[in-house]
């Protein structure tokens, strides 16, 4: 968690009826930031949140999330203040307000909160949660340092106290025990989630030996897409673990449950609890693999797809046995378990562009400066509000050794060479604006589609693939026919390797950041601050840190809708090494250039450059990994130069159309490039 000038130090003293959990907090009053909003004063602290109802006064408060001993949840919280300091002036602190990204600017009507003099909050513990994540023990709360009179317009913070936290065994909690690849994959994102990381191998769930053969991943989807996933599932065997591909007619007959999803989930479970089971990816769209949420914020329903059904395991997701999935009052504690992701397809071409892709993106990505290149869009949300807002939360993160573009509207206007950044190359975009399931926009002024179905098929970064994350409205409904996240997933010229999108509404709470903007944020910390390099962890483990915003509305809404399309066990490019990975640049390494005409089905030119004379080999590779053709091997002089393939194997055969890769080895190293044959 940010916390950005809160001194936190750690005890625990264990007792008869289980343990206190002891910090000292600290806030240095010139970390409190002031600014105007529409409505009044708005107060904000570094990772601050507002943990309130909408209409009630908007206060920042920091979630604090605790390991906690097995079998156990936090009974109490108390704050011993030690010092506490009334700031000058009279405020007017702006109300809450959860706002639908995609609709009008409407300001929250006041709670009675505001015709009283009573100090708001009551307590600056504001609500406690207990929750199994993989197994671990986890305690979440959010601390409100601030005290609000409104009818006075006095508001005070305390600037430090000692925290209790009390923690007593708990009936209703299983005991768990699982294989030591389960536990050491949950434990590596822990230690950026919760205050106390010193306590993971203390506090971890019991091991169990690893049965011969149980699969670590798993693929499920009908019988008739196996053998367009087999190659993902032999790659996923070798480098992975121990890897399968589940029909669903398999587990509808070999498993309980009220349809076909519930089934899929308890097979889920079993191979959880009883087996190895790390990874699932979910082949299939719309249809007996999809659950659908009843989730209600208002008169609104989610009503799209929720993987996450199949991320956390706990309960039932159907307390109350009414068949409506994913409700509020369901027993839901969102907590990951699971990785997992989602093939959004049942057709075999647009399978068969994703299985290759991802198997192009982990074995032979080419080498270059893409790899370390995001491009951060930042559209305007309402007035006086941009996206760029979350953008600059998300750049924060980012290493200081990459290259970041920004392109951000402002009241003057926006740029528009998004798509020809994109394909100039770089590995991950965050566009944040308004949309539909046909595209990101712009607020204002045309052209207004950012990324869109009018321009995606512009994308011809086949060879430098994307990873995109956004919090925009309905780009990921997976229940239209082809949204915008399935279409950069599908495209076979470019787009993306993996797509993370919302479903449903995004929400946000301007003027400070909403749920949905931190998600985003979340998850750029764990991928390029915390190095959670598997996209399936790093999204888990930014919606477990979401959900551990203990009081905060909608984030329920948030974990549920933002699905991922891809791999969950896919290697974020720029932290793969070996086999997962792209070469290190240097400036003495060979270049191959995307092959032209591309897709084609004849004929195409490779342009390559060989920084030094010298032996080398250009060869064709299909998804698998197996050479399909030949086309030089031998001297080749220093600099440029180009090869002609006639999309031909070595036995004069035409390939069948599909993606394969290209690599040259020289005597300075390697370079790849992925081309496509259309026949």
């Amino acid at each position: 968690m940010l916390k950005i000038g809160i001194v936190v130090l750690l005890a625990a003293i264990s007792i008869s009826y289980g343990e206190v959990i002891i910090y000292d907090f600290s806030l240095d009053a010139d970390d409190i930031q002031f600014s105007q909003w529409i409505e009044g004063d708005v107060i904000s602290i570094p990772g601050g949140v507002a943990p309130f109802e909408e209409g009630n006064p908007s206060l920042p408060g920091i979630p604090c999330t605790f390991l906690l001993p097995q079998g156990s949840s936090i009974t109490d919280v108390t704050v011993d203040v030690h010092s506490q300091v009334t700031l000058d002036g009279v405020f007017d602190i702006t109300p809450v307000n959860y706002l639908i990204l995609s609709k009008p600017y409407a300001s929250a009507d006041r709670s009675s909160v505001y015709h009283s003099n009573t100090p708001f909050p009551s307590s600056p513990v504001e609500q406690t949660a207990s929750g199994n994540r993989t197994g671990f023990r986890l305690g979440s709360f959010t601390l409100v340092p601030f005290s609000y009179k409104p009818l006075s317009g006095e508001l005070s913070v305390i600037t430090s106290a000692t925290v209790t936290i009390e923690c007593s065994p708990d009936q209703d909690v299983a005991d768990i025990s699982l294989t030591p690849e389960q536990i050491n994959t949950a434990a590596v994102g822990l230690a950026g989630i919760v205050d106390n990381p010193s306590r993971i191998t203390e506090y971890s769930p019991a091991v169990r030996a690893a049965t011969d053969g149980d699969p670590v991943w798993v693929a499920i989807g009908q019988a008739s897409f196996e053998t367009i996933l087999q190659p993902l599932v032999d790659h996923r065997n070798q480098y992975t673990g121990d890897s399968e591909y589940v029909t669903v007619e398999w587990i509808e007959t070999n498993y309980t449950g009220w349809d076909t999803q519930e089934k899929i989930r308890n097979y889920l479970k079993d191979q959880f609890y009883n087996h190895s089971l790390v990874y699932a990816l979910m082949v299939g769209d719309y249809g007996p693999t999809t659950r659908i949420s009843w989730l209600m914020a208002g008169s609104d329903m989610l009503d799209d797809v929720v993987d996450h059904y199949y991320i956390d395991l706990d309960g039932t997701w159907d307390y109350d046995g009414d068949h409506q999935y994913c409700e509020a009052n369901d027993g839901l504690t969102y907590y990951s378990d699971l990785y997992v992701g989602r093939f959004s397809s049942n057709s075999t071409s647009h399978l068969q562009i994703m299985v290759d892709k991802t198997l192009f993106y982990s074995t032979t990505p080419p080498a270059g400066s893409w790899q370390k290149t995001a491009i951060l869009i930042g559209a305007g949300l309402f007035p006086g509000y941009w996206g760029s807002a979350v953008c600059e939360e998300m750049y924060d993160y980012i290493p200081v050794d990459w290259t970041v573009e920004k392109l951000y509207e402002t009241s003057a206007g926006h740029p528009n060479n998004q798509i020809d950044l994109i394909n100039a190359g770089c590995s991950f975009v965050g566009p944040q604006g308004h949309g539909w399931y046909g595209g990101i926009t712009w607020l204002n002024y045309p052209p207004l589609d950012i990324i869109a179905f009018s321009n995606y098929t512009q994308l011809t970064n086949i060879d430098r693939l994307v990873v995109f994350h956004s919090m925009t409205c309905t780009a990921g409904e997976i229940t239209t026919s082809g949204c915008l996240a399935e279409r950069l997933m599908f495209s076979d010229l470019g787009g993306a390797v993996a797509v993370m999108f919302n479903s449903s509404y995004g929400w946000g709470t301007p003027p400070a950041m909403g749920p949905s903007e931190w998600l985003e944020v979340h998850f750029a910390e764990q991928l390029f601050t915390n190095q959670v390099y598997e996209l399936g962890i790093a999204q888990a483990l930014a919606k477990d840190e979401l959900h551990a915003m203990v009081g905060v509305p909608l984030t329920g809404w948030v974990i549920q809708e933002n699905n991922l399309l891809g791999d969950p066990a896919l290697i974020f490019v720029s932290g793969q090494t070996g086999i997962e990975g792209g070469q290190i640049e240097t400036p003495l390494q060979p270049a191959l250039s995307t092959p032209f005409p591309n897709p084609f089905s004849v004929s195409c030119s490779i342009s390559y450059d060989m920084p030094v004379s010298g032996t080398a080999s250009i060869t064709v590779y299909d998804v698998a990994g197996h050479v399909v053709r030949n086309l030089h091997s031998g001297s080749l002089p220093e600099g440029s130069g180009s090869v002609v393939f006639d999309g031909n194997d070595n036995n004069r055969n035409p390939l069948p159309s599909g993606c394969y890769a290209v690599v040259l080895n020289g005597p300075q190293g390697t370079a790849s490039t992925m081309m496509v044959v259309a026949r």
